[in-house]
């Protein structure tokens, strides 16, 4: 291998570690929120917003990226966290989760602001900037 190749060779294996860091940065603003998780995530964190999805939904598929970076942007100012609604039905009809994905701002436990959809990142920090 000719001293180029392995040049190129170490720069991208750096690269590709360092695209690895910042996709582990991002989903480590995310949270799993289930029906035994959310009192406790309410109860210690100011402004929770949380995903509203499911696996077969191709919509909620496509809002997911874009949740994902709204979180690594706001994840210091609030927790972020995403619910199958498959999974955890209760949360879902407590909080009349008809569509999905369905995004809510909550501020101390009260719902705040409910989007419905798979919306855009400047409708998602829109509505996010009026309680951080």
């Amino acid at each position: 291998m000719s001293e180029l190749e392995q040049l190129a060779k170490e720069i991208s294996e750096r690269l590709s570690r360092k695209a690895k860091e910042l996709e582990k940065k991002s989903e480590d603003k995310l949270f799993a929120v289930t029906d035994d998780s959310l009192d406790e995530i309410l109860s210690k964190n100011k402004v929770v917003v949380i995903d509203f999805w499911a696996q077969w939904c191709a919509p909620c598929h496509l809002y997911e990226p874009v949740f994902k970076r709204v979180a690594s942007k706001y994840g210091d100012k609030a927790l972020f966290g995403r619910l199958n609604v498959d999974e955890n039905p209760k949360t879902a009809d407590k909080f009349g989760v008809m569509n999905i994905p369905t995004t809510l701002i909550l501020v101390n436990g009260e719902v705040k602001e409910t989007l419905v959809g798979a919306i855009d990142e400047e409708t998602l920090e829109s509505a996010l900037r009026k309680y951080i």
